[in-house]
């Protein structure tokens, strides 16, 4: 009896998943078909798509945690073969993905892109298989032991061809007059550790101290300071960046892949998806006539 209830249980339960995982594929195809493609440097600020060639940030190049590979994204999963009796299965060992930010270029500007939590999807992925839980290379190996693990790599590089779909964000740095008033404030403040030097070179009237009059010419003469120092610097560019959406119904989403291949792909799995639920629920059924 116990285990009618289970397979009863296991049967719904993969019934509802895979429902689920069929109306979510079906939702992101959606989502790519209907949203349009955006520039960098006149992308509206929300939720937007946008298509360009990925290029390593301030920071260095990262390497793959398995294959040592150079690249900007990596993520990896090590399984190691497990078998009792008549079961056997691959289990997850270790697994990591890398976290630290890169840039896309789509010819009109920079944007930052922050991989966390984003769904990504590579057409670089290695699998392959040897005796130890780190592998020394990316060649299968076979030993008197068998290939007890399998190792899985996927990375973004240099120059791939990404296409992105998350929230996008502009910070606008100071603006020039806003650098000027700072300057002007730093310079004031170092005049004023020096008092007597201030007033030698400002007292008009001679009484030893800076009037109002007098001040007024103090921050004229620090204003003109610090609009030399801005004079010639070229103003500092806005900063895109694009990161995890925080609604869920706007999926955050980094692949190798045009995004019509994309859409394609998730209506598959979908449809795929569904046909597991229902074929789920049919056995499901069946088990409650029996």
């Amino acid at each position: 009896m116990s285990a009618d209830y289970l397979s009863l249980g296991i049967s719904a339960a993969i019934a509802l998943g895979c429902a689920y995982g069929s109306l979510s594929r079906l939702h992101s195809a959606r989502v790519i078909e209907d949203t349009p493609t955006s520039k960098i440097r006149s992308a509206h600020q929300g939720y937007v798509e946008l298509i360009g060639f990925a290029k390593a940030g301030a920071a260095e190049l990262l390497l793959s945690g398995l294959s040592q590979t150079p690249c900007l994204w990596y993520r990896y999963n090590i399984e190691r073969y497990e078998s009792s009796g008549k079961n056997s299965h691959w289990r997850s060992v270790e697994r990591k993905t890398s976290e630290q930010p890169f840039i896309l270029n789509d010819g009109t500007g920079d944007c930052i892109v922050y991989p966390d939590r984003a769904e990504v999807s590579t057409l670089r992925k290695k699998v392959w298989k040897g005796s130890e839980r780190h592998p020394n290379s990316t060649v299968s190996k076979h030993s008197l032991f068998g290939s007890r693990y399998r190792y899985t790599e996927e990375i973004l590089c240099a120059d791939d061809l990404l296409y992105i779909i998350g929230q996008f964000q502009t910070r606008h740095p100071p603006s020039a007059s806003e650098l000027q008033e700072k300057a002007m404030a730093t310079i004031l403040n170092d005049w004023k550790r020096d008092y007597d030097q201030l007033v030698a070179r400002f007292d008009r009237n001679g009484d030893g101290e800076i009037d109002l009059q007098e001040w007024d010419l103090v921050r004229a003469e620090a204003l003109r300071k610090a609009q030399r120092q801005y004079r010639n610097q070229t103003p500092p560019a806005p900063v895109h960046t694009i990161s995890y959406s925080p609604s869920r119904r706007q999926p955050y989403m980094i692949a190798s892949s045009e995004p019509d291949s994309l859409s394609k792909r998730f209506r598959w799995q979908a449809f795929f998806l569904l046909v597991a639920s229902l074929g789920s629920a049919v056995a499901f059924m069946w088990l409650i006539t029996q």
